[in-house]
């Protein structure tokens, strides 16, 4: 096993970006990562070992918490990360809607990078059909015209119900 963690690590060296400090980008990492190890064919008993080494210091030390069978799965280390920092879904919909393309990104990587967080901000939200993405569409369009106490009752009737 060392010999094939030495040989994918040594050809993804390069590739796997580090991951950088704010949460709200973890969901783009994961996904980027998570394409390298497809296009490299990454064993999945090897994804788990080539992704610890390009965390932050933060995800390294939240990892110390996880039972050593869920530390080999590479999907249990993405979600228990990703849980833990509670991302929420209004963070992702509102990064979404004011991304701005950083000098040093491509429109590539920009669109990929805004896409990811719109896709993950319906993931959150439990969307599964077009028809559920238009009722939230929706209903956040009316939730901008609210007034903060009513909002604030939505929202708390919201987080009531799950």
């Amino acid at each position: 096993m060392a010999g094939q963690t030495r040989f994918y690590g040594d050809a993804l060296k390069h590739s796997i970006p580090k991951m950088g400090l704010d949460p709200i980008e973890f969901p783009s990492h994961f996904a980027s990562v998570a394409n390298l190890f497809s296009l490299y064919e990454v064993p999945p008993q090897l994804q788990s070992k080539l992704l610890i080494p390009m965390l932050n210091e933060r995800s390294k030390s939240l990892l110390a918490k996880l039972r050593e069978e869920r530390l080999d799965k590479y999907v249990e280390v993405r979600d228990y990360l990703l849980r833990d920092f509670k991302l929420t879904a209004e963070q992702y919909r509102e990064r979404f809607r004011t991304a701005v393309k950083s000098l040093t990104e491509t429109y590539t990587l920009f669109g990929s990078r805004v896409k990811n967080l719109f896709l993950y901000y319906l993931q959150n939200r439990k969307v599964k059909t077009v028809e559920q993405v238009i009722e939230l569409l929706v209903s956040d369009s009316i939730r901008e015209t609210l007034s903060p106490a009513c909002l604030r009752h939505v929202l708390s009737t919201e987080e009531q119900n799950g």
